[in-house]
């Protein structure tokens, strides 16, 4: 192998591990940064006199460097650099789950000859719409699931052990977890594309299929990474609808950590009955759990 070569997979390398600063389908891309903090500081301005001290912290070096902080940040590389390496098997999988949904719709009906409608504006909208609810909808579902089963919560309370929150702290996720949301999103993926092949006759190209639509996009823009942080923004009567920094923020706590289990939509969580407002009564856990400990599934008593 010349040295050009190694030069270039190492490079390749460094960019699928940087993944999380550089895909604006993830919430931590860089663009987003920005307007987090420009809305953190909007926040904390209309009621300073309470609410500077949770600003304040964003600029501490403490908060971004504790124990809890630095279990995120050994997890991020870990986790970062594991699915590098695995990630032509996600790509590999989202394919088959098309090529078997476009088989299986081909035993009840006939397949739409490709281009016979066009890929107009109307098409291209509603596939970005209707991948957008599969998307949210199934990750209520395997969250919801993650707190409701003994093995999959093991894997689970590596996020919620967290005792300090930064944006940062949405990639603190046990290696098996992201294997199961990866899956996740290779099933909804496969099948909404398979599915709009054969009924529309619309291929979506890689990014309609993996890359972020308008609606991560506006999310992502408008604080979602002030999710995990100490700025307690709730969307008021919003609240309803979308799922705020405030209610994630409740979802972390010790006592309410059974609610708001949704990542954008909020109606997931109405219609399950977990839903709750952003109210500030809770407490997350105390004491920053063995690294080691989370990671073979043991039991953990933070709660």
């Amino acid at each position: 192998m010349s040295i050009h070569e190694i030069s270039h997979l190492l490079f390749s390398g460094l960019i699928a591990v940087s993944d999380w600063l550089l895909n604006p389908a993830v919430r931590t891309h860089f663009a987003y940064w920005l307007p987090a903090l420009v809305i953190a500081f909007w926040w904390a301005k209309r009621q300073w006199s309470t609410r500077q001290f949770a600003f304040k912290q964003l600029g501490q070096s403490s908060y971004w460097w504790n124990p809890s902080t630095r279990q995120d940040y050994a997890l991020i590389l870990f986790n970062r650099t594991l699915f590098a390496l695995l990630g032509i098997a996600w790509l590999v999988l989202t394919m088959n789950v098309s090529f078997v949904l476009f088989d299986g719709w081909n035993l009840i009906a006939d397949p739409t000859e490709p281009g016979s409608l066009g890929n107009s504006a109307l098409i291209i909208s509603g596939y970005t719409l209707v991948v957008f609810l599969l998307d949210d909808a199934s990750r209520f579902l395997l969250h919801w699931a993650m707190h409701k089963s003994d093995w999959l919560w093991r894997l689970h309370q590596v996020h919620h052990s967290a005792t300090v929150l930064t944006p940062l702290t949405t990639l603190r996720i046990h290696p098996l977890e992201s294997v199961l949301y990866q899956i996740r999103g290779a099933l909804v993926h496969g099948t909404a594309a398979g599915s709009a092949f054969f009924w529309l006759g619309f291929t979506p190209n890689s990014w309609q299929i993996w890359g972020a639509t308008v609606w991560i996009i506006a999310f992502n823009a408008l604080g979602a990474n002030l999710r995990h942080s100490p700025i307690k923004l709730s969307y008021g009567k919003l609240e309803n609808w979308l799922i705020s920094p405030s209610q994630h923020q409740a979802h972390h706590g010790v006592s309410t950590m059974n609610h708001n289990y949704g990542s954008i939509l909020a109606i997931w969580d109405r219609m399950a009955g977990s839903w709750r407002s952003g109210k500030e009564d809770y407490r997350r856990p105390k004491e920053a759990q063995p690294l080691w400990k989370q990671l073979l599934m043991k039991e953990i008593t933070w709660k």
